[in-house]
């Protein structure tokens, strides 16, 4: 598992890990708000 993701990051570097960390955090925002608002109705 460790190899497989060392590799992954020497052949996706940095902006790769800011990307993803980028996407869950607007998936969870997004999931956030329109749960909130489905509860809230």
């Amino acid at each position: 598992m460790e190899k497989a993701l060392r590799a992954w990051l020497d052949s996706h570097g940095l902006w790769a890990i800011v990307f993803a960390v980028l996407g869950v955090i607007v998936t969870l925002a997004v999931v956030l708000v329109v749960g909130g608002f489905w509860l809230a109705r």
